[in-house]
């Protein structure tokens, strides 16, 4: 069993980790909708966790029994050589719900992070990176398992697979390295999988964190118009930080840490100085439709999603201000706290041997399509990432390099960084070779491929009538007062993208298919599918998902 260091009241059992819903790391602030579901139930072996459980609306939402990951063996480290000890440190740097458009010294300069600037011109910035999937669970689970959903089969982060069999993790710490995750986990990794496994710890000590608790109990977990008290100290993402730089401080070979933050995902909110830091700037206004979703021929489930969050918990163009102007907040937070670890990682020299990587899971609407949060659409201000690579092999830093990539390239990274083979069911393509060849190598795929949603039919107005559900709402069953996110209505379905750094053709069987030229219309607001024009270019994107899909996609 690896080190459970830091503990605090409030983190799960490994039981708790894998019981029913998905888990959403549990750190105080963390969204009640993601986590009321999770049991609490301590000493339980994870084969007793699996449930079924049905939400209705004709589509059943399952479960399934984890059990058999409670069977794998324990990884027992080899001992120590040379050719270990000079293999590099990694550090995986992830943010929850992060936009790829908050680097100010990416070209987005009304977000201020001097930090991740500084990350940027010692590095590499893949400015068209993607999620394969933009919910926490199924984006977490490709990156771990360098899978497509359609391979591991986690659709949602209310629908659970059984976890791979191979994991970056795993072979890194069979490998001799020394692993640890520090924060949200929301995916399949259990403590067994790390030297130290540390979900969630929180500012304890702080003499601020009594004053957090309580007025965190009586936020809204969607949006704060006031700043969290106890400041900075009393944050639970300052503490991950801390946790981070013992761990990084006191590893005596090679090392690996995910570094997860929670930050900036739901609920919005953040202490002085940074609620503050936005409140007079202009962080410009959403991209919406001007005639609305449907008359501007989008998929049902878009406009369901969007009539279901404006009668649940509506947002006018002020709320919608404040929003982005928290998040803009919560983005400077974790830059701050990212510019934390990299001067440690220069106090101590581990910068020459280590590659830090920073990305996150995917993005959020910001009010864009009259939508927020996420779900259940596959725009660019959902699916696409910051991903920033900086280490020992990086040529040509401070470069911005278009070749697309994607968040299931990073296992098969990392992997050829630490000398280790890649394994068959990896589907990804080791980003390596790019960080290596100042930007004058080789294409090594020209488009990325991004998914949603759970197998069956999706939603029409005509079913909702013929199902009785015309004039029903989709509240949240995990915190009253929100919509809910991850409802059946939306998720049923699945979808999928084809991106290129020109175009964007998204396919939904059964259903409205999108098509964007993105270098016209890049917020994505004309449906340009089925235009006699853009036929062509359609047809061709159509084959090439069609043939990933074909390539990708393993049986249940």
């Amino acid at each position: 069993m690896g080190e459970l260091i830091g503990q605090t009241a409030g983190r799960m059992s490994v039981a708790g980790t894998f019981s029913g819903m998905a888990l959403a790391g549990l750190g105080a602030g963390i969204a009640a909708e993601e986590t009321a579901r999770h049991s609490r139930r301590t000493g339980e072996n994870t084969r007793n966790s699996g449930l079924t459980f049905s939400q209705g609306l004709g589509m059943p939402i399952a479960v399934p029994a984890l059990g058999l990951c409670s069977l794998r063996p324990l990884v027992e480290c080899p001992t120590m050589t040379s050719s270990y000890a000079d293999r590099p440190n990694v550090l995986l740097i992830y943010t929850d719900q992060q936009r790829y458009d908050t680097i100010a010294a990416l070209g987005h300069g009304r977000y201020r992070t001097p930090n991740l600037d500084r990350l940027v011109e010692r590095g590499v910035s893949f400015t068209q990176a993607t999620t394969p999937c933009p919910v926490c669970v199924a984006a977490r689970w490709s990156l771990h398992s360098g899978q497509y959903v359609s391979a591991h089969h986690s659709w949602s982060n209310h629908h659970w697979a059984n976890p791979p069999a191979l994991h970056l993790p795993g072979l890194l710490r069979q490998a001799g390295y020394r692993t640890g995750l520090i924060g949200k986990n929301h995916c399949f990794l259990r403590p067994e999988d790390f030297d130290v496994f540390q979900e969630n710890p929180l500012p304890v000590k702080a003499p601020g964190w009594p004053a957090r608790q309580r007025w965190q109990a009586r936020q809204s977990p969607r949006l704060s118009e006031e700043p969290a008290p106890g400041g900075v100290e009393a944050d639970p993402e300052h503490a991950k930080t801390e946790a981070a730089l013992e761990f990084i401080r006191s590893s005596g070979r090679p090392f690996f840490c995910w570094l997860s933050y929670l930050y900036p995902h739901t609920p919005y909110h953040v202490p002085e100085p940074w609620f503050g830091l936005y409140r007079d700037a202009d962080l410009g206004e959403p991209a919406i439709e001007p005639e609305g979703l449907a008359a501007a021929g989008k998929p049902f489930r878009q406009q369901f999603h969007q009539r279901n969050n404006d009668r649940i918990l509506p947002y006018d163009a002020d709320r919608v201000r404040t929003m982005r102007r928290v998040y803009a907040g919560m983005v400077s937070m974790v830059d701050a706290e990212v510019g934390r670890v990299l001067d440690v990682l220069d106090a101590t020299g581990l910068a020459e041997r280590t590659w830090v990587i920073f990305t996150s899971d995917h993005g959020d609407y910001m009010g864009d399509h009259g939508l927020i949060t996420k779900s259940p659409a596959l725009y660019d201000c959902l699916i696409r990432v910051p991903l920033i690579i900086s280490g020992p092999g990086v040529v040509g830093a401070g470069r911005r390099d278009e070749r697309p990539a994607s968040a299931v390239d990073l296992m098969p990274t990392v992997l050829e960084w630490a000398g280790l083979d890649v394994p068959d069911p990896c589907q990804g393509l080791s980003l390596a070779p790019y960080a290596a060849d100042g930007g004058a190598g080789p294409v090594r795929r020209d488009a990325t491929f991004s998914e949603y949603g759970v197998p069956g039919q999706p939603y029409t107005p005509e079913r909702l009538r013929e199902e009785g559900l015309a004039d029903t709402l989709q509240p949240s069953p995990y915190a009253p007062g929100l919509p809910w996110e991850g409802n059946p209505v939306s998720l049923a379905g699945r979808i999928y993208a084809v991106r290129t750094p020109h175009w964007k053709y998204v396919h939904e069987p059964d259903g409205t298919d999108e098509l964007y030229d993105l270098q016209v219309d890049p917020h994505e607001l004309v449906n340009l599918a089925g235009q006699r024009a853009h036929a062509a270019t359609q047809a061709d994107l159509r084959r090439r998902l069609e043939a990933w899909r074909a390539e990708v996609a393993r049986p249940s």
